[in-house]
C-alpha cells in the first residue's frame, strides 16, 4: 500500500510540474487542475497529454477551447481553463471542464462567450468574470 501510495503522490507532482499549477485533488487515476492557462494548454497538446479532439461530457473539444482562448487573448481578456488530468498520458486525455474569462468589457464578446459554452451546467456572468462548468 505504501508503494502504490508513493508511485501516485510521484505522478501527481509530475503532472502537477508540466501542468504548471497547482493540484486541487485527485485519485489514483484522476488529477483535478484549476487555473491553467492557454500557452500550457497549447504545450499539453504539443506533450501528447491530450488529443485536440478529447472533451468531456458536452463540453467543447480542446482544440475548440484553445480557438477561443486565442480569441480570448486577441480581445486583451484573461482565459483560464480548469478540468481534469491523467497521470499515464497513454491512458486517458486531459480533458477541461470549465473556462473563467475575465477582464471582459464588450458585451459582444459576453454573447460569444455564451454561444461558445452553450450547454454547459453552471453559467456565471457578472462584471468580474465569465465562468462556466460542466458536471
Amino acid at each position: 500500500m505504501l508503494r502504490i501510495t508513493i508511485v501516485i503522490n510521484f505522478m501527481a507532482k509530475n503532472i502537477e510540474r508540466i501542468l504548471g499549477t497547482s493540484i486541487t485533488e485527485y485519485t489514483p487515476n484522476a488529477i483535478k487542475f484549476q487555473g491553467l492557462s492557454l500557452q500550457t494548454l497549447q504545450h499539453i497538446l504539443q506533450e501528447g497529454y491530450t488529443k485536440p479532439s478529447a472533451y468531456f461530457n458536452a463540453t467543447p473539444s480542446i482544440s475548440s477551447f484553445i480557438e477561443f482562448g486565442q480569441r480570448c487573448q486577441k480581445n486583451g481578456v484573461t482565459v483560464s481553463f480548469d478540468g481534469i488530468g491523467y497521470a499515464d498520458k497513454k491512458a486517458h486525455d486531459l480533458v477541461i471542464d470549465a473556462i473563467t474569462v475575465i477582464g471582459v468589457k464588450d458585451l459582444d464578446f459576453a454573447g460569444e462567450f455564451v454561444k461558445f459554452v452553450w450547454g454547459c451546467d453552471e453559467l456565471e456572468i457578472n462584471s468580474q468574470q465569465l465562468y462556466a462548468w460542466w458536471d
